[in-house]
């Protein structure tokens, strides 16, 4: 009888240190949360991808193009699984976020998105790592990442792909972003108010008036063809890569996220 109590109770004291040892991994599994930021009197729509592990870590901010259509959530699900958060925002003014769609809007929304995550409160309850960001741009995003990247301290890492850059862009192009956008039915913009601040600050949105700032980061930027090659030679610190396909790199997804995984880990 003595005995038989005896092993009864080592069964329930495993049982119950193998519960208490599941139930603490569960906590810090990996999981996903939509976020709500608030800028100012607007509030955008953010989508967190947090690796597991207790401890906090290295965030990737994804930044979309215009209007948004590839979010790079391959890409994202990849890195999670390598340790890294991953977060995805739309814009104010784009896919229901509040507010007004502006080039300048965009840039400061990535600031708000690291403030954010940045406070004690959001740090620990979402395990990120401060002042440690990783900003990964498509597109006008790309752009965008290398202009909101030079300015902070906090931005590690910039890699980028196929990027539109407002500073060396072409006439046409801002003629044809002008017509792009009054057929955008998921962005509160006005196409004229965006169209004249590009054209009224285009040198100030040049990433090269940040070369200083930029050289002091490590930059990948890929791109589908050899009309950026130009202006991404007059950067330091870069690698780039050229690979034939299209603007959303639709048949180089695998190639595209084992180039960024093992960069970002390196």
């Amino acid at each position: 009888m003595k005995n038989k109590t005896i092993r009864s109770l080592i069964i329930f004291l495993l049982f119950s240190y193998n519960l208490i040892a599941q139930t603490s991994k569960n906590n810090y599994s990996a999981t996903s949360e939509e976020i709500t930021i608030t800028i100012g009197n607007d509030s955008i729509a953010a989508f967190g991808m947090f690796a597991s592990g207790e401890e906090k870590k290295e965030t990737v901010i994804l930044l979309h193009g215009l209007p948004g259509n590839e979010r790079n959530l391959d890409l994202a699900h990849e890195l999670r699984r390598n340790g890294k958060n991953v977060v995805y925002f739309n814009y104010r003014g784009a896919w229901g976020s509040q507010g007004e769609f502006l080039y300048s809007n965009c840039i400061e929304d990535v600031k708000k998105v690291m403030d954010f995550f940045d406070t004690s409160e959001n740090s620990i309850k979402y395990r990120v790592k401060q002042n440690s960001y990783i900003l990964f741009g498509h597109s006008m995003g790309g752009g965008i990442a290398l202009l909101s990247g030079a300015k902070e301290d906090r931005v590690k890492k910039i890699a980028i792909y196929s990027p539109a850059h407002i500073g060396t862009a072409s006439q046409e192009l801002l003629d044809w972003v002008y017509n792009y956008t009054k057929g955008l039915f998921m962005l509160n913009v006005n196409p004229d108010k965006f169209y004249k601040e590009l054209v009224d600050n285009k040198d100030s949105f040049n990433a090269l008036n940040h070369k200083k700032e930029l050289s002091q980061k490590d930059l990948l930027i890929f791109d589908e063809n050899e009309r950026n090659k130009e202006w991404i030679a007059q950067l330091d610190n870069v690698e780039y890569l050229l690979m034939k396909t299209d603007h959303s790199f639709s048949d180089k997804r695998l190639e595209l996220i084992e180039k960024v995984t093992e960069w970002i880990n390196n």
